[in-house]
């Protein structure tokens, strides 16, 4: 058997029933196209957080609430039902900047969160508060100045009304005009602007845009505008990733006397480190790129089971081509080759065309997300995604076209020259 002469013929007929290729095709099409986008955009969504965190450092360590003997989603799951954790303290804070128990804590910061009307002249709007303390800038490494100052230590301990505005708060409250020195109402009281934050790009902390906040000290936060006595979470920075297991063994033991903890399985806290943020998204990314992957794949068996249905009745509408062409010498071989050849042209030629459109949508999507404001996120193109898609339409063509081809080289030569 010629195979160059056999994916000729299967090339000319084919050709000769052109729409209905076409829809066999496009079946394909679909499917790898929505595999090498899905996958692409996923792993851009994995880059995006990656790139984020990295952002932060990775010498830091988050001290959050938990409610007591729950894990991370069941703590959360309790927050939305309206649980309030309000044992971490501000005292707790300060406990961590005892250089001679924690000499390997380099910077510490509490978090309280906030949603308050501020105004200046007759401009108003509805921001979202952030109470820190004044070593916020030097644990977050995107929050920096872009005009004036942070606010100082001792401004944070005398209770200062002093603010910083995130940069879109800033344009949007004085346009073009310098927001530093001059005073903005925040619930009924005067705030001075001592600084402006350049523009943090992407999204952090939970997907909140930061830009959006105005930062306060942490003690003028909780008893000047919140008037509560607890702080959500304490961030601090260590002077290597080294100490993450010692810092979180000491810090645990010193927050368990602080709130009278004796048993572990009951601490009202959890402590985790950049490193095991980055491993939980990891898991999370392929978990999800796994079952996004398998609802795009479903599409290429979709698309499959076309092509078999449309071979099915290719053979049935050729057998007197069939019967023809074993007349003359074909083999059952070279015919079940014949439509074999066809099944793995079309889904081919669907793999390549789905995998150039997957990789022109991955692309533009990409670029539509970064002009949407989330500009850390990468233009990936998943190369894995590729090659699957592809191995898989391939696949599908084999598969899908032996039953077909089988069925046509079955057929008895007189029957098929006998049926019109």
């Amino acid at each position: 058997m010629n195979f160059g002469s056999t994916a000729k013929q299967s090339i000319i007929a084919l050709r000769a029933n052109k729409l209905r290729s076409v829809f066999s095709i496009l079946g394909i099409v679909i499917g790898v196209a929505a595999v090498v986008i899905i996958l692409s955009m996923g792993q851009g969504l994995k880059g995006m957080i990656t790139n984020e965190i990295e952002a932060f450092g990775s010498d830091i360590l988050d001290i959050a609430i938990k409610v007591p003997g729950q894990g991370q989603l069941g703590t959360v799951s309790s927050i939305v039902q309206g649980v309030m954790i309000t044992t971490l303290k501000t005292r707790d804070v300060e406990a961590l900047r005892n250089k001679n128990r924690f000499p390997y804590i380099e910077a510490v910061s509490g978090q309280a969160i906030g949603q308050e009307w501020i105004t200046y002249k007759n401009n108003e709007k509805k921001i979202l508060l952030y109470g820190c303390n004044a070593d916020f800038p030097a644990i977050m490494k995107t929050a920096k100045i872009d005009k004036g100052r942070f606010f100082t230590v001792s401004e944070d301990k005398s209770m200062a009304r002093v603010a910083v505005l995130g940069n879109e708060v800033a344009t949007g409250l004085f346009g073009r005009e310098d927001p530093v020195n001059k005073k903005i109402k925040l619930k009924g009281q005067n705030f001075k602007v001592v600084g402006v934050l350049e523009p943090m790009g992407g999204f952090s902390m939970g997907g909140i845009d930061m830009n959006n906040f105005v930062y306060l000290p942490l003690e003028t936060t909780l008893k000047g505008v919140l008037g509560i006595d607890y702080v959500s979470e304490i961030m601090l920075t260590v002077k290597d990733s080294s100490y993450f297991s010692q810092a979180t063994k000491e810090i645990a033991r010193m927050l368990r006397y602080n709130h009278n903890i004796k048993d572990p399985e009951k601490d009202d806290f959890q402590i985790t480190s950049m490193t095991e943020i980055m491993e939980q998204v990891n898991d999370i990314s392929i978990i999800l790129n796994l079952l996004l992957g398998f609802l795009a794949a479903i599409s290429l068996l979709v698309g499959g089971i076309g092509i078999m249905n449309i071979m099915l009745v290719s053979v049935s509408e050729r057998t007197r081509e069939i019967g023809l062409r074993k007349s003359l010498g074909a083999s059952r071989k070279d015919i079940l080759w014949h439509f074999l050849i066809e099944a793995i042209i079309i889904t081919g030629l669907g793999g390549l065309i789905g995998i150039l459109i997957g990789i022109v949508f991955s692309v533009g999507g990409s670029f539509a997300v970064r002009s949407y404001g989330l500009s850390s996120w990468p233009i990936i193109i998943s190369w894995l995604a590729i090659v699957f898609a592809f191995s898989v339409s391939a696949l599908i063509g084999i598969v899908f076209g032996i039953y077909p081809a089988y069925k046509a080289a079955q057929l008895d030569p007189i029957r098929a020259l006998k049926k019109e």
